[in-house]
């Protein structure tokens, strides 16, 4: 027989779990990134897979490190992503000014991919935005400043 008396658990009994800010932007997350998911599919790209692409094709040249810093991803998110967008023939490796720094530049296929996926994404993120607002859309990006600012007393 099991004894079903329940231990005490003061320190689980204060959690309010509905209240963890990192489960509501992972919630936010889920939600507006399942919109952008279901529109870009169709082309073969993932999210962060678009995000990079965007990212070297507006900077023309670009390292690996500098845009997973901008992006905040992860190094195998990075370098998983960037090894499908070389493999599609999106982008392309070249050597930097310094031949042991490769940089990255988008091929002729990557902005023609860009062609036709932009005005897709161009039309979701209208319509995001006008459904959130410009206050609330500028909140976003207020929020993101707190956070990359206090990051190091965050994670003590």
């Amino acid at each position: 027989m099991i004894d079903e008396t329940k231990i005490p658990t003061p320190n689980f009994d204060r959690v309010q779990p509905q209240t963890c800010v990192n489960g509501k932007l992972r919630k936010l997350h889920r939600l507006i990134n399942g919109a952008y998911q279901q529109k870009i599919n169709p082309f073969g790209l993932r999210g962060s897979m678009l995000s990079i692409l965007f990212i070297i094709g507006k900077r023309k040249r670009i390292n690996q490190k500098t845009i997973a810093n901008i992006l905040v991803l992860d190094q195998s998110t990075m370098s998983r992503d960037l090894k499908k967008l070389v493999d599609k023939g999106w982008v392309k490796k070249v050597r930097g000014q310094d031949a042991r720094h490769i940089e990255l530049e988008l091929t002729n296929n990557g902005y023609e991919l860009l062609e036709e996926v932009s005005p897709v994404w161009e039309a979701l993120h209208h319509k995001v935005n006008g459904i959130l607002g410009q206050f609330n859309v500028q909140q976003i990006d207020t929020l993101i400043a707190a956070i990359r600012t206090n990051l190091d007393e965050i994670k003590e």
